[in-house]
């Protein structure tokens, strides 16, 4: 009883503020381990998730998971409608704005049974907010109308019509529809002073500011911002006045006042480096780039710029990161899920032929007549234990070439992390050996072979995304029409240094119009990794050669060929072979494992093939056929 009152009074605490929130976490997190799976915990994860769905969705997401898997075990809807909106927003702040979607129309089918105007107008705000963000403006336009039509009713929490203003408001401002921007972020900001949400009322004043600086009317934008700033440092809200800082900044050097604007930024900087803020460091960086350039200061302005470019790579990365853990939550979940739904039929089997037996020996009581009845039930389980045998044997095959499937994947990545890693081992063993001998031009040859290192490290977990992305069916396919010649160009550019270092000659010959039909991206990066594996594998003075061709049979080859070492018919042949990933002798092109996979699904993905021809000491050439694109 006593551990009840306390979740209670925690969980009073958590829906009061958020900074009771700070001090209880811990203590919610014990909780979870001892709490049986009932609606209590059930409402401890969904304020968890809750919680930390803005700020650390990468955290959330499990917590989220769980309390969605749990509300349909209890067949709790209030609990498991809630569960599901904020799992919703956890993916829709990860960028999976389609797996957010998903959860976000089950929970508006689920508010609707449950006749939740609240939670409808909520499920129907949050749909327009991920349809807004991945630029489908028609169809979130659709929804926030929806959802007016909902927010006026009773029942509807006012941080609801807060979030369903603001958010359409900042709709409108991005289709240039000036007048009703405003008007609904007037009416955002107007409920927040009714309520008393302070944080509310500097949002919607910075909002107004920043949709005013882009009406060009600087002097109202100005005010605006000053308030909103004024409000958020009274609230001792760092995030908010970090934001509120930058965008008064860019106000100011719009309107040319640079001293007061570098010194907001300034501070915009420090506030939110204090808080680890990335997204505000970044804007930061690059504000000051641009005031110290109009001041004329561009050493000053070149250094801020370097920072920035930084950050952003750095902010990229873990960008990335996140959707690769989101991906692997959803795939456990999925596989939890597939397991609990095959033990539940298996149980109910197990009753089922217990229900036949005892009618069995009822039957056999009955005399004859019981058992013709017998024979009958006899056939009709035969017939469903052949139709479960067949079952469990798909399951089975299924489940066989989903761990191949997974085995192959690990085997290339612990095969293609090799090469990267033992360079990084390598060069930590090189600074002893100079530091020791006091070699220093040694050691300023360090970074470059640090900087290749990290760029097929970097390599490889690009391939690595893609290809996760590619076999989950969620990488959109886009055929257009694409020049070769161009495609060409903008693949040298990007390697032109590398072969220039390795003093490699890159070389391209195309017809004028010849053109593909195909995916600009997935085309790309089968480029980059031919011509990627090529500077690896062509000695010094060499030479790499991109060419073109068609057949007039609907088809276009596109071919990269080196003048390498080349390789005998047995390494090529291990490596177009489609079976699981084997070791290859020492003197084979090391390193094309995922990248030579990635490129031959995307090849098939559009429809293309992928081929090689090689020779010892007369180089490979790798080609590329895809379909030719109409003339015009």
């Amino acid at each position: 009883m006593r551990r009840f009152v306390l979740v209670a009074v925690l969980l009073s605490c958590l829906l009061g503020t958020a900074k009771a929130f700070a001090a209880t976490e811990a203590e919610l997190v014990r909780l979870l381990r001892s709490q049986p799976a009932d609606t209590v915990r059930l409402r401890l994860l969904n304020t968890l998730c809750h919680q930390l769905h803005d700020n650390e969705p990468t955290r959330a997401l499990p917590y989220g998971e769980q309390a969605v898997a749990l509300g349909r075990q209890l067949r709790y809807q209030p609990g498991l409608l809630q569960a599901l909106l904020n799992l919703g927003n956890c993916y829709a702040n990860l960028a999976d704005g389609a797996h957010a979607l998903r959860l976000q129309q089950e929970a508006l089918l689920l508010a609707r049974q449950l006749r939740s105007t609240n939670d409808i107008t909520r499920a129907l705000t949050d749909m327009g907010r991920v349809q807004q963000e991945r630029n489908d403006t028609a169809a979130a336009m659709r929804n926030y109308q929806r959802a007016l039509t909902y927010a006026y009713q009773p029942g509807v929490q006012p941080h609801t019509q807060l979030l369903l203003f603001g958010n359409l408001g900042n709709l409108y401002f991005n289709l240039r529809q000036y007048p009703e921007g405003l008007l609904f972020t007037r009416r955002a900001l107007q409920l927040a002073r009714r309520t008393g949400d302070q944080a509310g009322e500097a949002q919607y004043l910075a909002d107004m500011g920043a949709f005013y600086m882009q009406m060009n009317q600087l002097e109202t934008a100005e005010g605006l911002l000053r308030k909103a700033v004024l409000l958020a440092q009274a609230q001792r809200n760092e995030r908010f006045r970090a934001s509120n800082l930058e965008l008064l900044a860019t106000a100011l050097l719009l309107r040319n006042q640079l001293p007061e604007a570098d010194s907001l930024a300034q501070q915009a900087l420090l506030t939110a480096r204090r808080i680890q803020y990335k997204e505000r460091i970044l804007g930061a960086y690059g504000l000051l780039a641009k005031i110290n350039a109009q001041q004329g200061q561009h050493e000053q302005a070149y250094a801020w710029q370097v920072r920035h470019r930084d950050l952003n790579d750095s902010l990229n990365s873990r960008s990335r990161m996140q959707m690769l853990t989101a991906l692997q939550t959803r795939y456990e979940t999925a596989e939890k899920e597939r397991q609990i739904k095959r033990l539940t039929e298996q149980e109910q089997t197990t009753q089922q032929r217990n229900r036949a037996l005892w009618g069995t020996v009822a039957a056999l009581l009955l005399g004859l007549s019981g058992m013709a009845y017998l024979y009958t039930k006899l056939r009709l389980s035969r017939s469903a234990l052949a139709a479960n045998h067949r079952a469990l044997g798909e399951a089975t095959r299924e489940l066989r070439q989903l761990a191949a499937s997974k085995d192959r994947l690990y085997a290339i990545v612990a095969h293609d992390l090799r090469g990267p890693v033992t360079a990084f081992a390598g060069v930590t063993e090189l600074i002893d050996f100079y530091l020791k001998k006091g070699d220093e031009d040694g050691l300023r040859r360090l970074p470059t072979l640090v900087r290749q290192s990290a760029y097929q490290l970097n390599h490889l977990l690009d391939n690595l995304l893609n290809w996760a992305v590619n076999q989950t069916g969620e990488l959109a396919f886009r055929p257009e029409r694409l020049l070769v010649r161009e495609l060409y160009q903008d693949t040298i550019r990007l390697y032109e240094n590398a072969a220039e270092a390795k003093q490699i000659t890159l070389h391209s010959q195309s017809p004028e119009c010849l053109a593909v039909w195909a995916d600009a991206h997935m085309t790309q990066t089968i480029l980059r990794n031919l011509i990627s594996n090529a500077l690896k594998f062509t000695p010094a003075g060499g030479s790499i050669h991109l060419l073109a061709q068609t057949d007039g049979a609907g088809t276009a080859t596109l071919c990269v060929q080196d003048s390498g070492a080349g390789m005998t018919t047995a390494q090529t042949a291990a490596l177009l072979a489609s079976g699981p990933l084997m070791p290859l002798p020492r003197t084979a092109r090391s390193g094309t494992g995922l990248g030579l996979l990635l490129c031959r699904a995307f090849a098939d993905r559009q429809s293309g093939a992928l081929s090689i021809t090689s020779s010892p000491e007369q180089g490979t050439k790798v080609c590329l056929t895809l379909p030719a694109a109409q003339p015009r």
